[in-house]
């Protein structure tokens, strides 16, 4: 009978360990998710901050350029490129980082939304590149981005995960 009983405990314990296990990877990789949304979050936030002042200072370098015909100050625009690039590799960050289980649909969409960003960036980055940046066109761009249904969607969640 007793040893029955160790038999039963020994398998119980077994059982309730693997358990313990599948859901310490679970809760492990809940945090890591959150841990990465979160710095997402944080660094655009910070990039979304700096970004009027920096379209704002680049306008005022190209108007001076034109008013004055002296080479145009690019500093505002190396500037944006540098915070474009940085908001890009955080979503790259966030995308890749496995979203638990529950999270999945709205990880995907976010996934969805981000290749469209990042092709906006690319496209920004080489126009920087060559000399062609507008910053009217872009500021426009901007602020059709910021009053769009899926920037509010994602600044929602985002708040929930503050």
């Amino acid at each position: 009978m007793f040893r029955k009983l160790l038999i039963v405990l020994g398998v119980l314990v077994v059982i309730l360990g693997g358990t313990f296990l599948y859901f310490k990877d679970t809760i492990l990789g809940t945090v890591e998710f959150a841990k990465q949304t979160k710095e997402t979050v944080s660094t655009v936030s910070a990039v979304n901050e700096k970004m009027p002042a920096l379209i704002q200072k680049a306008k005022e370098n190209q108007k001076n350029a034109t008013d004055t015909n002296v080479a145009n100050d690019k500093s505002a625009e190396k500037e944006i490129k540098k915070e474009l690039v940085t908001v890009k590799q955080e979503l790259k960050k966030l995308t890749e980082t496995e979203p638990p289980a529950k999270l999945k649909k709205i990880h995907e969409q976010l996934a969805a939304h981000s290749d469209e960003a990042n092709q906006k960036i690319d496209e920004y980055i080489k126009q920087i590149d060559n000399g062609t940046f507008n910053p009217e066109e872009f500021q426009a761009l901007y602020e059709q981005m910021k009053d769009s249904p899926e920037f509010k969607e994602a600044e929602k969640y985002l708040k929930l995960l503050r």
